[in-house]
């Protein structure tokens, strides 16, 4: 519990630091139009291959629609 504490506090920022991703992308005047981009710390980067693989979408798809399904009481189909 305490080492996962201390490794958190490494990469957890402000509240402001946070949110200044999606606040430069929503504001910034030359994306305006644009879409389709990741963003990290305000600079446009590469999704990462897990990010882009159809089969990961797939499984997490699954993954939540599973999740959805017990949360609610029904059985899938």
């Amino acid at each position: 519990d305490s080492a996962f504490l201390v490794c958190e506090s490494s990469w957890r920022g402000s509240a402001q630091q946070g949110a200044a991703t999606t606040v430069y992308c929503a504001t910034a005047p030359e994306l305006e139009g644009l879409g389709g981009m990741y963003f990290n710390n305000c600079c446009r980067c590469a999704p990462s291959p897990e990010a882009q693989s159809v089969a990961v979408a797939a499984a997490l798809w699954e993954l939540s629609e599973g999740l959805l399904r017990q949360r609610a009481g029904r059985r899938g189909p």
